[in-house]
């Protein structure tokens, strides 16, 4: 099975604050990485974009079991989130191995539980990292903490750096 190179995956709320972090990276991925000024406008209207041959991206409010079958036919994934204080780094880059989290929360999957379903029911589950950004407001806002924008906008560059090295390998 041919698989494509990339999936770069953002989840979070885009109106509650800086857990629209991921939201915003993507859109500066379109915005920088896209040949076609329409694709920014195909990308909210389906939350799903071809980069271009080589990377996909999609985005919604939070990981979804569906997604487990897409991820089967990528080769590496990129997941994308914004986190609180609990986690000490302005920006968090780690690799992620399929695993199954059980969650308080039925609705909530994490990356490692998606790679873990890939993997069971697909036989294949992509080389992955989290990128998560630190949010400071999660107030009712579609607009970013200032110390958000910042860390989301070095984000961007550490995504395309890797798109990039990837490209060399």
């Amino acid at each position: 099975m041919m698989r494509k190179r990339f999936i770069i995956v953002g989840y979070g709320n885009p109106d509650r604050g800086d857990d629209g972090a991921a939201c915003h990276l993507l859109d500066q991925l379109v915005l920088t990485l896209s040949k076609r000024t329409e694709d920014l406008n195909e990308f909210h209207e389906s939350g799903f974009l071809e980069l271009n041959a080589e990377v996909d991206l999609w985005y919604n409010l939070q990981l979804i079991p569906e997604i487990a079958q897409d991820l089967a036919r990528y080769e590496n994934a990129i997941f994308v989130d914004a986190h609180t204080a609990e986690i000490p780094e302005p920006i968090l880059v780690k690799e992620i191995t399929p695993a199954y989290k059980n969650s308080p929360f039925t609705h909530h999957l994490t990356p490692a539980s998606c790679l873990e379903l890939a993997e069971k029911l697909y036989q294949h589950a992509p080389h992955a990292i989290l990128v998560t950004v630190r949010g400071y407001s999660f107030d009712f806002s579609r607009e970013l903490s200032p110390e958000t924008k910042e860390l989301t906008g070095q984000a961007v560059q550490m995504v395309i750096d890797r798109l990039h090295k990837s490209e060399k390998a």
